[in-house]
Parts: C-alpha cells; sequence; structure tokens
C-alpha cells in the first residue's frame, strides 16, 4: 500500500555543471502533473510526464529541476582573456602617464568586471546534460516512491484495527437484535390487550406482526454484507499489487451505506450506539483512504 504524500531529491554533477531534482507528492483524486524545468533541458518534459505516468497512479506530484555550473571536470566559470588583457594595457598606459606602479596580481584581475563569467548552460554538452538529468530524475522518483511506500506501510495497521474494531462491534448489534424481536412482540400484546381489555386477542393476526416485526428489524444480511466489505478491504490492504486507494474508498462507501441501513433497523440505545462508533471508524478511514494511492 502507497501514500500519496511524499518528498525525493537528487542531483547529478556533470561536465562544468550540477542537475538537481526534487519531486514532492500531496493528495489528489487522479494524477495530476506539474513540471519545472529550465530552458536548456525543457524538451525533456514530455519523457519525464511518461517516466512519472509509468511511476504513480494518484497523488499531485510536482517535479523541479535546475542546472547548476559546477560538478566534476572542466570549469564552471568562464575567463575573458581579452578583457584581461584590456585592463593590463590600461594599468601600464596610466603607470606611463602618471609614474605609478603598473603590477597587477591575478586576484585583482578576477575582480575586475567582465574579466569573469559563469559558464553559459547553452555552452553545455546537451547529450551529458539530458543523461544527467535522466540520472537526478530517476533516483529522485525513487526516493519519493520509497518514501510514499514507508508512509503507506505505517498506515496499514490503522485500517487493519480499524475493520477489526468494526467487525467486533457488529456482532452483538445482531445477536441483541434477534433477542428483542421477541421483548417488542410481547410489549405489543400487552399493548393491544390494554387497548381491547378483554376482548380475546387474534393470535394469528399477532403472528402476522410477528413476523413482520421480525423482518423490518432484521440486520443479518446488513451485518453479513458488512462482514464480506470488511473481508475484502482487509486483503485490499494485506496485498501488494498496484493501487488501492479507490478500492478502499469505495468499500468504505459500501459499509457506511450497510450501517445506515443497520441504524435505521436498530432501536435499542446501547446497540444504536455501536452503530455510531463504527460509523465514526468509517469516518477516520475515509479520511486515511483519501491518502491512499
Amino acid at each position: 500500500m502507497e501514500s500519496m504524500t511524499g518528498f525525493g531529491r537528487a542531483e547529478t554533477a556533470g561536465n562544468g555543471f550540477t542537475v538537481t531534482v526534487e519531486a514532492k507528492s500531496l493528495n489528489h483524486k487522479g494524477l495530476s502533473l506539474s513540471l519545472r524545468l529550465p530552458e536548456v533541458i525543457s524538451c525533456m518534459e514530455p519523457e519525464a510526464r511518461k517516466v512519472i505516468g509509468g511511476m504513480f497512479d494518484r497523488g499531485r506530484i510536482r517535479l523541479d529541476a535546475i542546472v547548476e555550473p559546477g560538478g566534476s571536470g572542466g570549469s564552471s566559470v568562464s575567463i575573458s582573456m581579452e578583457a584581461a588583457r584590456e585592463y593590463i594595457a590600461a594599468a601600464e598606459l596610466l603607470s606611463r602617464d602618471h609614474d605609478c606602479i603598473s603590477r597587477m596580481s591575478a586576484g585583482e584581475l578576477l575582480t575586475l568586471p567582465g574579466v569573469v563569467e559563469a559558464a553559459d548552460s547553452a555552452m553545455l554538452d546537451r547529450e551529458e546534460l539530458t543523461e544527467a538529468f535522466r540520472a537526478s530524475m530517476a533516483e529522485g522518483l525513487a526516493e519519493l516512491k520509497q518514501n510514499r511506500r514507508r508512509e503507506g506501510a505505517a498506515l496499514a495497521p490503522l485500517f487493519r484495527q480499524g475493520f477489526s474494531n468494526i467487525r467486533e462491534l457488529a456482532a452483538p448489534v445482531l445477536a441483541r437484535q434477534k433477542e428483542t424481536v421477541q421483548e417488542r412482540y410481547e410489549r405489543l400484546r400487552e399493548r393491544i390487550s390494554d387497548l381491547l381489555d378483554d376482548t380475546r386477542l387474534d393470535d394469528d393476526r399477532l403472528m402476522q406482526e410477528l413476523a413482520l416485526l421480525a423482518d423490518r428489524s432484521d440486520v443479518t444480511e446488513e451485518v453479513q454484507r458488512l462482514a464480506c466489505h470488511l473481508d475484502y478491504a482487509v486483503e485490499i490492504v494485506d496485498s501488494d499489487n498496484g493501487p488501492v486507494g479507490r478500492k478502499l474508498e469505495f468499500l468504505i462507501q459500501e459499509m457506511h451505506r450497510e450501517l445506515n441501513t443497520m441504524g435505521a433497523k436498530v432501536d435499542d440505545p446501547e446497540q444504536s450506539l455501536k452503530v455510531i462508533e463504527m460509523k465514526n471508524i468509517l469516518s477516520s478511514l475515509k479520511e486515511q483512504a483519501a491518502n491512499i494511492e
């Protein structure tokens, strides 16, 4: 099981440059991609979208890439020898005309405007740059995937415990409903007897009412369907076979429907509280399921 929130970062050094990629993921109903690539590798956006789409099914994923001067080999700066020579010549001219010292150190020359310039990204090896971007993107997305799975694994026990609690609460509701059918029948018989005084009761008619009461208050089907949904939900949580978020959301919605029907049939205060408690557990799990891929 995989969460939809996570972060991944990687950088790759090339000949005179470094490519840094950051990938962030947040909750989303589907897959929403947002990419920000520098102009020098903007042509890689279609490929990047395809790679991300092949790794993730849900989430709002943002990928940022930065190309900076530096890295292994080469120089991150370019030196204009022509500008340096012009500064030296100007210094020598000032020295002759004004009788001052003309010597300039290399360090002093490097501080003068136009002598040192950052390496132009347009001059970088495009093939090496794209390969560096691919490497950083693959590593960053792999870290994002790993973090999402780690968070998903942390959420799995919450779902298992929640489903187990619902199962434990549903069993006594069913048992109590079966017990109260006869109690409701006896209350109905006493009430009718009081209303009719000594008039003989129609036992056949009362038995029909008992059957109707039993049918209207029977939650056996709801509990059975709820148990089936719970079994399947646990199976989904324990599986490692693709996205499960939408399946969990659907099952939780179906379980909530069964509990609504059950709540309408239950008239015992204690059992009604159990139904409410089950709904509260489902509401909490629904929020968690919204964060699952």
